[in-house]
């Protein structure tokens, strides 16, 4: 049976964010082979739109896919990826959902802003919601965050079972790309039951982790007040290329991790940051060849 081809969906809106997206979608495509999608989004009910008729419209979607080609081809190297082309009327974050799971793609590549600016960008303020709604891994990047090589990959963990499903991911990633984990754990306790667990759980996945054949380095920090500081710096110190983090965590946790943690990552991480679904995998990387 002839195995499917992979899909990476890059919404770009033509900003410094969406170029940043679209380089980091060609660094993945460029060592798994698979086919990048670049989605623009109008509002034809929209000036200028609302002003063309039918052939106007259509000659100015022509020139947005020729313009949206030129542009990913501009940002790569050597061969570039195979690129195809979406322009399509809608809401940003709905139709980027709807349009991933029409091509099937397999990874969500975007750009996105820092928090100070965050309200200053379209795409930006949109990318925490795709991360967090998409039923597949998102790859989020600020502007000059892009990493050409994943040899650093950082694995935040606590106690959910949620976060500790990203494991088995973070290996497959590793694999792919010859990277080193680190693994990390923060606490704001010093009660001997939680640091003990959250200690245990570092040597498990170590071991887990090196039986994979992959290396790796753990941690174990304490914080008073700010994890976010804490952690950027610990991001900082390792000169990490990619964070892998969790969405669509437990009811129970919803509303500390996601509205917390995982943003404060999406938007202050210095580096590019996978958000993986719980009980999915990275399939566009573990299906390619050379993961086994």
């Amino acid at each position: 049976m002839e195995k499917k081809e992979a899909r990476i969906l890059v919404p770009v809106d033509f900003s410094e964010q969406s170029k940043e997206g679209i380089y980091q979608a060609i660094q993945i495509a460029n060592e798994t082979g698979a086919r990048i999608y670049l989605l623009h989004v109008i509002r034809i009910n929209l000036p200028p739109w609302n002003f063309m008729d039918d052939k106007e419209r259509e000659n100015q979607i022509l020139s947005i896919e020729q313009a949206l080609v030129k542009e990913a081809e501009e940002l790569s190297q050597d061969t570039p990826p195979e690129f195809s082309t979406i322009v399509v009327e809608g809401k940003l974050c709905d139709t980027i959902l709807d349009q991933a799971a029409q091509i099937d793609a397999e990874l969500i590549v975007m750009g996105t802003s820092t928090a100070e600016n965050i309200k200053k960008k379209i795409i930006g303020s949109n990318a925490l919601r795709v991360a967090t709604e998409a039923d597949i891994p998102v790859v989020t990047v600020k502007n000059g965050c892009a990493s050409k090589n994943l040899d650093k990959i950082i694995l935040p963990l606590d106690l959910t079972k949620e976060t500790r499903e990203k494991v088995t991911d973070a290996v497959h990633l590793a694999k792919r790309f010859h990277s080193k984990i680190y693994a990390v754990s923060f606490s704001s306790t010093r009660d001997d039951g939680v640091v003990g667990h959250l200690k245990g759980q570092l040597r498990q996945v170590s071991d887990f982790v090196e039986k994979a054949g992959i290396e790796i380095e753990t941690d174990f920090r304490f914080y008073d007040g700010n994890r976010r500081k804490k952690f950027l710096e610990y991001l900082q110190d390792k000169d990490a290329d990619l964070v892998i983090i969790t969405t669509h965590q437990q009811p129970e946790i919803v509303r500390f991790f996601m509205g917390s943690f995982a943003k404060e990552v999406v938007h202050s991480a210095p580096v590019p940051v996978l958000s993986i679904v719980p009980k999915g995998t990275f399939k566009v990387l573990t299906s390619m060849p050379g993961t086994d």
